[in-house]
């Protein structure tokens, strides 16, 4: 797959909003700069898919925070919840 750029587009949550705008503002950055590196494929994060469930969850780790989402590939969209 050389040459062709696959770009996933990220789609929050409410609640996943609501939480992370409680955080403090430095981990909020960092936060959303981690999740905006998962648009790549592959993803240039700490990713691991969560094991369970439907098959499709994963985690990001940014710091002591967990970042869960589901991927859908066909669609090339990243559902954070």
């Amino acid at each position: 797959m050389y040459g062709v750029s696959l770009e996933f587009d990220i789609i929050f949550s409410p609640k996943a909003f609501k939480d992370l705008k409680k955080l403090d503002k430095p981990t909020q950055i960092r936060i959303k700069e981690a999740v905006t590196r998962l648009k790549q494929f592959p993803p240039q994060a700490d990713v691991l898919k969560l094991k369970g469930g439907q098959g499709n969850e994963f985690r990001l780790r940014v710091g002591d925070w967990r970042v869960v989402f589901f991927n859908i590939s066909f669609r090339r969209k990243k559902y954070i919840s």
